[in-house]
């Protein structure tokens, strides 16, 4: 499989809170393939509020490695589908991708949905 012809595959952290520094889920690629983040979106489902919601896309070593993505000041069921890729910066094979809120709001939770591109 090549880069023309990814495997791409949408993960879901539900009900993630936005409002506590913390890895909210884990993704691991198949076996042997590397990938890059190709979008990352958000269903609120709690209000997030005083500030936006980071959300990092990253390694262990690397909170930001992959892509970032902001989550507004908003009420929920707001969507938001908008996020900074790290352009060349491909996930290793075998590679433990952290999907993590920044902690910024006072209070705040969202669906959080990463896609990746797996070839």
């Amino acid at each position: 499989m090549s880069y023309e012809n990814p495997l791409t595959a949408v993960y879901r952290f539900p009900a993630a809170t936005v409002s506590s520094a913390a890895v909210v889920g884990r993704i691991v690629g198949p076996l042997g393939k590397r990938g890059r983040v190709v979008g990352v979106g958000s269903v609120v489902t709690t209000n997030v509020t005083a500030a936006a919601a980071n959300i990092n896309i990253g390694s262990a070593t690397d909170a930001d490695a992959y892509g970032t993505s902001a989550i507004p000041i908003s009420s929920a069921n707001a969507v938001a589908n908008a996020f900074t890729p790290v352009y060349n910066h491909e996930i290793p094979a075998n590679e433990v991708v952290n999907v993590a809120a920044g902690g910024e709001s006072t209070a705040g939770a969202a669906d959080l949905l990463v896609m990746v591109d797996w070839y």
